[in-house]
């Protein structure tokens, strides 16, 4: 019996911290929450204060679908 190799898979790890502005006194040039996204297997971060942002960096290092696909 022939064992097929299948290749390792592509493991990508990020940690993410926000940080929440006190929501009781908002201000229209400070954004509610900001943060850091850190790819743990390159060690490069980004801080953002957009979630598109955020998406953007982890959309580097894994192919994530369209949700209005």
């Amino acid at each position: 019996m022939t064992m097929t190799a299948f290749p390792p898979p592509n493991i990508s790890s990020f940690v993410i911290r926000f940080v929440v502005s006190n929501p009781a006194e908002p201000s229209p040039n400070q954004p509610v929450y900001h943060g850091t996204i850190r790819h743990i297997q390159s060690d490069e971060e980004l801080n953002f204060s957009s979630w598109k942002d955020a998406e953007a960096f982890i959309r580097r290092f894994v192919p994530l679908e369209d949700e209005r696909t």
